[in-house]
């Protein structure tokens, strides 16, 4: 019985509301014919609602587009004015005041009808005339009065290479029909704001069907979109709208948020509300300045594409036939049969080559391919070693690896009587180690890079293909950065030029691997003749190059699927390997001469795991917070590695130990001050005071994001001790820097000079909003394909591979030179 009287009254309710909507539509309308470009003016209530009659002959096929004004300033929530458009295909209302994002209010709005033939379909033709009517009504029983206009819209269809204005508000959404040359295939719309620049705004490239997403909450719907505030772009291909034609759909958000605010990739879709209820806004008028221009045709295209990627190959070829390396001896090299290795001869070389093997000074340096350039230290290190195998005194050992590795690193050495005297300190004071576990721990560091680079790569081409996948998908621009002015489509790829650039990086990276395969295959040919090989030169640091090369084209790699998608989630994939690279390059510099500090691979890498880690934090952060706690700990370390620098070898970590060590350091038995050498000093206090300069600027200034203040303090070491290493070098009486040193660094230069020239232009930024990282963005120069950020890719892969050069001949005068003479800095 209850079920049955609840239907009952249900059934009766639905009744009565179906009566008083009955009662209201049975209301006879007013009819009035009205004339297009006229205003209008009157009052309705719920018995007086009023319908206008609009009628005109279409001319041409792309006539029909019309815009509908409405206004009042009586109509309320709670009595509000409804409009209804009928017309041959179409039904659209509304009703005023406007509600939009459910608390913002607004008095007028403004609309484009979509014109007929965009309704049209083949079974129901279209008239030969737009005719429809306009009905206002309201339930309200007092009189609300309103204002009503209809005007044509000459200007709605476009061709070619429109440049035009239109002004915007979010009431007041506005829209054009583009139509494409039949011989244009990929065009980019353009969009710059000359009045409420600072207007939160969307551009909408949308299929030319009705009806048109021209509300926030519809253009989500169809096509894709962006924020605006000052700018945008989207390029639009033939492959996108097959017919060549699309609707520019421009209009303005009732809130800034979405332009001002940096969020997550999901935290983008979050809507906004406001507790107080409607809020009725003054006009946000914004008026924006709409051009199309063509982008490269497609032989455009594969020029751009491909010259870039010859003349690396080019150079890759190059180099290849400059070694001047016989067929034979690369089989041999890339099968590891020494059978078929033939060193090179100063006899078989181009005289060019032999000129660059001369010091800067013109002093010849020994070749260290030539056997009988090792014969004349050979038979002394012979003997050497016969006497410290005869010896019989309990504290010679051999250089192995249970040797003791307490050592006296600081170049002080009483034995002579002098107390305080300062002597130089040589590489074979300090070795303890065998040359095979350095050797063995070196080659390390490139297989465990390979392991770590395929374990870390998969996951991030998934991740970056899927968000490339989800803004096809969903049309929304803003979950990618990208430098919208020159992003380039091809496939599924909204950004290939950035992609193509990091080519460079690659074919680079490859090339530094073959030389050092080839120097390895070389060294070990070298070594059937020349026994004692591992006595000579610097300690064997072949496995350290292969791990730089493979960071190099590993870099580029990761390079290539950030700028898949660029964005907050996902800007670590650019910058991990620059940190490994910088932190071999360091490690190889100071192992150079300190043969024994050589970490294991794992442990090399979790350090470098470490700083990712600490960049990905502070990014995350953006707290002021992060910034000081780092910079403490950043002053801390720095002051410990300048006392280890300045007092290394007799300076304990211990309280006794510093007390103890102090005092060795400064004072002898006869009270003498000891002589610190001068060399140590500037290192010492160069590292020191750029250390706490980057402590000091960082919080105060925070001039860029956490990631990149963190790469350039690892840069700025870099170079300290680098401009260091090479300053003593040039200073010791003993050993020379060859030519082609000096030329790969003149090589260098420039090519750093130019890419961080264009890295630093700043074409966008994830750590703002998308639309705020748009403002920076800038137009296509080279090839019209490429912008700065591009040339950054080039140039750093060019000045990349010319320091890697450098370090890898840049102590080749010391390869024929026992390590007892080999000093160390």
């Amino acid at each position: 019985m209850y079920r049955l009287y609840y239907c009952f009254c249900m059934v009766v309710l639905i009744n009565i509301k179906y009566i008083r909507a009955e009662s209201l539509w049975s209301t006879q309308a007013l009819n009035q014919t009205a004339t297009f470009n006229v205003p209008y003016y009157g009052q309705v209530d719920n018995r007086n609602p009023i319908a206008y009659h609009f009628t005109r002959q279409l001319n041409t096929f792309y006539d029909g587009a019309v815009r509908l004004t409405v206004g009042s300033v009586d109509a309320s929530e709670e009595e509000p004015i409804l409009i209804i458009v009928k017309r041959q295909r179409t039904v659209r209302s509304w009703q005023l005041p406007l509600i939009m994002e459910e608390n913002h209010g607004y008095s007028f709005f403004s609309r484009t009808l979509c014109p007929l033939h965009n309704h049209a379909s083949t079974e129901i033709p279209l008239a030969g005339s737009d005719e429809f009517y306009v009905e206002i009504f309201s339930v309200s029983s007092t009189r609300l009065s309103y204002s009503l206009m209809v005007a044509t819209f000459p200007g709605f269809s476009v061709s070619h290479l429109p440049n035009f204005e239109l002004r915007v508000s979010p009431s007041e959404p506005q829209y054009v029909h583009y139509r494409m040359q039949p011989a244009t295939n990929r065009v980019v719309v353009k969009v710059n704001a000359t009045v409420g620049d600072t207007y939160c705004s969307y551009l909408s490239i949308q299929s030319v069907r009705c009806p048109v997403g021209d509300l926030e909450a519809d253009l989500r719907l169809d096509g894709r979109y962006q924020t605006v505030t000052s700018r945008a772009a989207i390029e639009v291909t033939r492959a996108q709208f097959p017919s060549g034609e699309f609707y520019i759909v421009v209009l303005v958000h009732t809130r800034d948020d979405d332009c001002t605010e940096s969020r997550g990739l999901f935290s983008l879709l979050q809507r906004h509300s406001d507790a107080k209820g409607t809020v009725y806004h003054a006009p946000r008028y914004k008026t924006v300045n709409v051009t199309v221009i063509e982008s490269l045709d497609a032989e455009g295209y594969i020029l751009a594409t491909v010259v870039p990627v010859l003349i690396f190959l080019g150079f890759f070829i190059l180099s290849v036939v400059l070694l001047q390396t016989g067929p034979r001896t690369w089989r041999g090299i890339f099968c590891t049969d020494l059978s078929r290795v033939t060193l090179p001869t100063a006899e078989e070389k181009w005289g060019i080559a032999a000129l660059f093997e001369k010091s800067i000074t013109g002093k010849d340096i020994p070749s260290l391919w030539d056997p009988d350039n090792y014969e004349a230290s050979n038979s002394k290190l012979a003997q050497m070693v016969r006497k410290l195998r005869a010896s019989s005194d309990p504290n010679v050992q051999l250089m192995t690896e249970s040797a003791p590795k307490t050592v006296n690193l600081t170049g002080f050495d009483s034995t002579d009587g002098q107390p305080g005297a300062l002597t130089l300190l040589h590489m074979a004071d300090i070795n303890r180690k065998s040359a095979s576990l350095i050797k063995q721990t070196s080659r390390e560091y490139g297989l465990t890079l390979i392991t770590v680079f395929i374990f870390y790569s998969l996951p991030v081409l998934q991740l970056v293909m899927t968000h490339q996948g989800l803004l096809v998908v969903t049309g929304n621009e803003d979950i990618c950065y990208y430098n919208f002015s020159c992003a380039n489509t091809v496939g599924v790829l909204s950004d290939f030029n950035h992609i193509l650039s990091n080519v460079g990086y690659v074919l680079l990276g490859l090339l530094f691997i073959l030389l050092v395969r080839r120097k390895s295959i070389f060294t070990s040919k070298l070594r059937q003749t020349v026994p004692s090989l591992d006595e000579y030169g610097i300690p064997s640091q072949i496995g350290l190059f292969y791990g730089m090369g493979m960071a190099l084209t590993m870099e580029g790699v990761m390079s290539a699927c950030y700028h898949v998608c660029p964005s907050y989630n996902n800007f670590q994939f650019d910058t991990s390997f620059m940190y490994l690279i910088a932190g071999l390059l360091l490690l190889k510099l100071y192992h150079a001469r300190h043969p024994d500090v050589l970490p294991q691979s794992y442990a090399a890498y979790a350090l470098f795991a470490g700083f990712i880690l600490i960049a990905v934090v502070g990014v995350v952060s953006r707290h002021i917070g992060y910034w000081i706690a780092f910079s403490v700990i950043h002053g801390i370390v720095t002051v410990v590695l300048f006392l280890q620098i300045l007092f290394v070898g007799y300076l304990e970590w211990s309280f006794a130990g510093v007390r103890k060590g102090m005092k060795e350091a400064f004072a002898t038995k006869r009270g003498e001050r000891m002589k610190i050498p001068t060399s140590r000093i500037v290192l010492s206090t160069l590292i020191l005071l750029t250390n706490l300069l980057f402590v000091i600027s960082g919080p105060l200034l925070r001039p860029y994001d956490f990631a990149s203040h963190l790469l350039f303090i690892l840069q700025a070491n870099l170079l300290i001790y680098a401009s260091f290493y090479v300053g003593m070098k040039m200073m010791d009486p003993d050993e020379r820097i060859s030519r082609a040193s000096c030329l790969y660094f003149f090589l260098a230069l420039p090519a750093w000079g130019v890419g961080m020239y264009y890295f630093t232009r700043g074409l966008s930024n994830w750590e703002l909003s998308a639309a705020k990282s748009r403002e920076g963005n800038r137009e296509c120069f080279f090839f019209e394909f490429y912008d700065e950020h591009d040339v950054w890719h080039m140039c750093s892969a060019i000045g990349l591979f010319f320091t890697f050069m450098m370090l890898l001949t840049l102590d080749d005068d010391l390869a024929t030179v026992t390590r007892d003479q080999i000093t160390v800095f």
